[in-house]
């Protein structure tokens, strides 16, 4: 018996390194876990993991153009079904929607500023089943955010 855990261990220490190194390409994968998939419009949105917790906090930079930030939520290919994408916390100073997409697979979520404002200002949405929530703080600028 000693033999035998002898030689799990090695395969074990091996396994350690492969698994380590999955997570590192996990983590450049814009189309895995990390989210947003897409963005349009004159923004940023930092990159974040979903995973389930729940409660997750993000970045937005808007350029108060007039023009809409938005963004998808979630990897069609992940074959997640969902049942609402709600906005739960409304912002003060804009207008956020949440539509589900993808035959129901992602989330889109758009962001409109009110015009002419510069500040912070966030919103709250809420995806289900699981009730998985994101938190967005908002920083809006008066011209486009720098690419």
């Amino acid at each position: 018996m000693a033999t035998g855990a002898r030689v799990g261990r090695p395969v074990l220490l091996f396994l350690v390194p492969l698994w380590c190194a999955s997570c590192a390409g996990l983590a450049r994968n814009d189309q895995g876990v990390l989210q947003p998939q897409t963005v349009s419009g004159p923004c940023q949105v930092k990159k974040f993991f979903l995973l389930s917790l729940t409660s997750v906090p993000t970045e937005v930079t808007v350029g108060n153009t007039g023009q809409a930030c938005t963004f998808t939520l979630l990897n069609p290919a992940l074959q997640i079904a969902l049942n609402a994408a709600l906005v739960t916390g409304r912002p003060a100073h804009g207008q956020a929607t949440a539509t589900l997409i993808t035959g129901r697979r992602q989330a889109e979520i758009s962001y409109v500023p009110q015009p002419g404002y510069a500040g912070s200002d966030s919103f709250s949405i809420t995806l289900e089943p699981n009730a998985v929530g994101v938190t967005f703080a908002v920083t809006m600028q008066p011209t486009p955010p720098p690419s």
